[in-house]
């Protein structure tokens, strides 16, 4: 494998030009008598007379507003997510436009789809900022919503910013910031069905004049609804911030979890359906067992040495380990009346990541324009290794199973190991063109190397990439309230997890393209706001199948995405809000052969498996009677289907919920809540090539008091 240094090298390289800009762009901003201040932190921007969106930093670096980003951009405030009491990170996600869960629970259940594209191999998550690199399709970090300030959710390629795994789109998840101006404390206290149990603590505030901290721990425990499910839950957030001179300051961050869940992957269909009576029945062994552990610690440095300049740098350090030990596929047998189980397999995963991120940005005129950019690099290694354990088949009744223990054969045997280095240059651009006219550019050039080797075969396999990416947009302020945007931008992803690629056909990564116009309007008086967006994606270099060559895997595929996404903000009254969003897609494999029995099966016009065309948000709240509030909402998600031939699908679903709350004494809310209203029956995720669903939780309550003092 090429060393760190080298890539590094050969990053700096490229960093010269945008340096130079900028060194340009500083004198500028130097001679400027107005100067304005750097954006060294994430500024409030008021869009509705009820509610606030943030700058979201997963858009743009530069410190825009999301009616200057060209891009469809959701900002979902830490307000909104206990009032909708969304504590897992997919069903928060779930209720910004165009986007819906798609995980298996037993993987933490975070996996989502966005623009006819699924998974973490497409749709990259971050934490405050930084990319998280996900090994099997498994993330698990982080746990709870309880630490955030916000989530920041990305419609469309965001490799620009991110790297590789974002043609979908990107979701950052932003933890509290530390209050300057005094301290506060919450508590939140929860009790539910299958006696669920959650507890919050959060404390943030200046120690001094120079230092300030945060703390916040989450716990959540539930027998779960089907038998044998149980999982628990802990994540713990901190920050201490310390204002070393005037114009530097120094955090140090420490973020970790632990999930342990008992391991439901799902229930076979019989005759193509699920039976009612296996609704609850949990086809593991007795002694299942998933558990992720993750241990985060970072340093951050801010310097801000004159106006209109500042620099950042974050060096961090992850641990991430995952034990598995289930029987995961569970088959309807129709020949004998019995579900046949078999993956009878465990394995332990073992994967660290450490880097540095490093970021200039300058905020001035140039040639008498206002002129914001920003250059960066990034390093990264990540290593990855995995212990196996296999075991034969097995096969149950499915009514009232006896599911036995899991019964290891060899191991735990030592299967695969990897060591993945990327470095990468980035640059940012927002130039005003006019008064009323803003040019938003960015470019990405990376490097990324894999080693990966077989420890069973001894099999070692060197992966080189080399991608380069790019957006330009431009965005027309119509007025002070509106503003038209066009943008074109490339993405790319891996073909699978990139930290553990397999040995062959993955050769290349899978690029992308995408168009995107869109409109935002804040409109009667600042109490209403919409967005609606159109864009185009088109993928290539899928692993696809040649007719002339059925039995060789090839990167030939090509996928296509296109439709429209709205939302709609009104606060009709000032005690009444409505959020409504929708997205229609038409997402199909242009090019692609599967093969079926030794031949090559074409599936072009088919859809993608997993993805869901047609979907839709609506979220209300009321406050009456002083101290009372009352509100609900309801998800829509469309048909889908479970394999490429699209011959198994996967039923639409419509699940709301409820909740009404009393406000005792300004800083204690007691919630009664009801999820899934209507007991609705409704798939996350089909596995097993489609023979089971991963089914969602049925009707559930909850009652929760949260205190703030």
């Amino acid at each position: 494998m090429i060393a760190v240094r080298k890539y590094v090298a050969a990053v700096r390289s490229l960093l010269f030009v945008p340096l130079a800009f900028s060194a340009i762009v500083v004198a500028s901003a130097a001679e400027t008598p107005a100067r304005r201040p750097a954006r060294e932190t994430l500024e409030t921007v008021t869009v509705t007379g009820n509610r606030q969106l943030t700058v979201a930093a997963v858009g743009s670096r530069l410190g825009l507003s999301p009616k200057e980003l060209p891009a469809s951009l959701a900002v979902i405030p830490r307000d909104a997510l206990l009032q909708r009491g969304d504590q897992s990170t997919a069903a928060a996600v779930a209720r910004a436009p165009g986007y819906a869960p798609v995980g298996m629970s037993a993987f933490a259940g975070s996996a989502l789809a966005a623009r006819g594209f699924t998974g973490n191999n497409s749709i990259a998550q971050l934490y405050d900022g930084n990319r998280l690199f996900v090994s099997g399709g498994a993330m698990s970090f982080p746990v709870d919503t309880w630490p955030f300030e916000r989530i920041e959710v990305l419609s469309g390629p965001a490799s620009v910013l991110f790297g590789a795994g974002a043609i979908g789109g990107a979701v950052n998840y932003v933890p509290r910031d530390i209050p300057e101006d005094r301290s506060r404390h919450e508590a939140f206290l929860g009790l539910g069905s299958w006696d669920t149990r959650r507890l919050g603590l959060a404390s943030a505030g200046p120690l001094s004049e120079a230092i300030g901290y945060r703390a916040n721990a989450v716990y959540n425990a539930t027998d779960g609804y089907v038998e044998r499910n149980s999982n628990e839950r802990w994540a713990v957030s901190t920050a201490l911030r310390t204002r070393l001179r005037p114009d530097l300051t120094l955090t140090l961050l420490y973020d970790g979890g632990q999930i342990d869940d008992t391991g439901y992957f799902g229930t076979p269909l019989i005759d193509g359906r699920i039976d009612p009576r296996t609704r609850r029945v949990n086809y593991n062994v007795t002694d299942a067992r998933t558990r992720f552990r993750n241990d985060w610690g970072r340093a951050r440095l801010d310097w801000q040495p004159a106006d209109g300049l500042a620099l950042t740098n974050e060096a961090y350090y992850l641990d991430t380990t995952r034990e598995f030990r289930n029987v995961e596929n569970y088959t309807w047998n129709p020949m004998t009346g019995r579900v046949d189980r078999s993956f009878n397999f465990g394995t332990d995963i073992a994967q660290a990541q450490w880097g540095n991120r490093l970021d200039l940005r300058t905020d001035g005129e140039l040639a008498g324009l206002g002129h914001r950019s920003l250059v960066g690099l990034e390093i990264n290694r990540i290593r990855f290794g995995t212990r196996n354990i296999t075991a034969g088949s097995t096969s149950v009744e499915p009514f009232n199973p006896v599911t036995g223990r899991f019964s290891p054969g060899a191991g735990p045997v030592a299967t695969l190991g990897t060591d993945t280095e990327q470095a990468a240059a980035y640059a940012e651009t927002a130039l005003d063109l006019s008064r009323r006219l803003k040019l938003v550019a960015g470019l990405r050039a990376e490097t990324i190397s894999l080693a990966r080797l077989d420890r069973i075969t001894g099999t070692r396999v060197d992966l080189d990439f080399e991608p380069l990416t790019w957006r330009l947009g431009l965005v027309f302020a119509a007025s002070a309230e509106s503003s038209l945007y066009a943008q074109y931008v490339t993405g790319n992803d891996a073909a699978g997890s990139l930290i553990s690629l397999p040995a062959t056909n993955a050769a290349e990564l899978q690029t992308g393209r995408q168009w995107e116009l869109g409109a935002k309007q804040s409109f009667w008086d600042g109490r209403g706001d919409w967005t609606v967006a159109l864009y185009h994606i088109e993928k290539d270099n899928l692993v696809s199948r040649d007719p002339l060559l059925p039995t060789v895997a090839q990167q030939i595929g090509r996928q296509t995405s296109r439709g429209v996404e709205v939302s709609l903000f009104l606060a009709p009254l000032p005690n009444l809000s409505i959020d409504l969003n929708a997205a229609v897609l038409r997402a199909e494999f242009a090019d692609f052969n599967e093969l079926v029995g030794g031949t090559a099966v074409s599936r072009a016009g088919n859809l993608p498996p997993n993805t869901p065309e047609r979907l839709a948000s609506a979220f209300a709240t009321w406050r009456f009677a002083g101290d009372w509030e009352a509100g609900g909402g309801a998800r829509y998600v469309g048909p889908r289907f479970s394999n490429n031939a699209n011959s198994l699908p996967i039923p639409s679903y419509v699940v709301a919920d409820a909740f009404l709350g009393y406000r005792w004494r300004e800083r204690s809310v007691f919630t009664l809540r009801v999820r899934n209203l209507t007991d609705e029956p409704w798939v996350v995720a089909p596995y097993n090539a489609g023979a089971q669903w991963a089914l969602g939780d049925p009707r559930s309550y909850e009652l929760s008091a949260q205190f703030d003092f």
